[in-house]
């Protein structure tokens, strides 16, 4: 009776370590944070263009071609950059040292961002590449969620939706009244001034576009806290070293603001 407690035991125990060892392989992969050119991924047989958040894994050969830039993270926070022609393998991947001027800051930003991109991955491949709206699609764009936002003045933009001809329904809700803004709008974004009136400054709020002007409750919401002047100058030390590392990197303006805003949650 005591060996056969033990065998069951034992059984119990494979199954467990199995999953334990094949969820540490599914971790051994890189994503793809930025790309310049064209590169593209070979991946069983089939060729896929590099895109931000793209896998890069023992299934994937990366082609590089003149002038591409490929900058990527693991699961650690690190970030590497590959700017030589040729075709790369996972294990080829590995071999390349990561950035030096990589602070600690920047590498718990990176490995947030890798946990992101890796934990939105089943979502994600089970759609297309086109944007559009359903029940359980999302328009937002900017500012993104749960976003830190400072300025005079708050541009919303939303992704377009193919062969649309009625209007968009902009809804802003203030998340201490829980007063809702309703705006009709054929545009894909739209700018409201913070006057105190809409929008004021250390309040926090939640935005949606819909097709509808009654959503609702599955309508989803991003969420943003709108920053005093205080608050955006307790932030400056943060925003210089990610300014600073972006630019090392070779990101242009539009592309900082982008990444600070996508990545960092510091939209202005």
């Amino acid at each position: 009776m005591e060996n056969l407690f033990k065998i069951n035991r034992c059984i119990l125990t494979i199954p467990i370590f199995l999953l334990v060892f094949q969820h540490a392989l599914s971790q051994q992969e890189f994503i793809v944070h930025r790309v310049k050119g064209e590169p593209y991924l070979e991946v069983n047989d089939s060729i896929k263009s590099v895109t931000k958040g793209s896998i890069l894994n023992d299934n994937t050969f990366l082609n590089m071609n003149r002038d591409d830039v490929v900058n990527f993270v693991d699961e650690k926070g690190d970030m590497f950059q590959l700017i030589n022609t040729g075709t790369y393998s996972y294990k080829d991947l590995k071999e390349i040292p990561a950035l030096e001027n990589n602070t600690s800051f920047m590498r718990k930003v990176y490995s947030y961002v890798w946990k992101e991109f890796t934990n939105s991955m089943p979502a994600r491949n089970n759609k297309s590449g086109v944007v559009y709206r359903g029940d359980d699609n999302i328009l937002m764009r900017y500012p993104v969620d749960s976003a830190s936002v400072y300025g005079g003045e708050i541009r919303f933009e939303w992704h377009p939706i193919k062969n649309k001809e009625k209007n968009y329904y902009f809804l802003l809700r203030n998340t201490e009244s829980g007063n809702v803004t309703t705006i009709g709008t054929p545009a894909t974004s739209l700018s409201i001034a913070v006057d105190n009136n809409l929008l004021k400054s250390g309040n926090q709020y939640e935005w949606s576009i819909t097709e509808t002007r009654f959503p609702d409750k599955k309508t989803p919401f991003h969420q943003f806290k709108l920053l005093n002047e205080d608050e955006f100058k307790a932030k400056q030390g943060e925003i210089k070293q990610i300014n600073s590392f972006l630019k090392q990197l070779g990101y242009n303006k539009a592309e900082i603001r982008e990444t600070r805003c996508q990545d960092f949650k510091v939209c202005y």
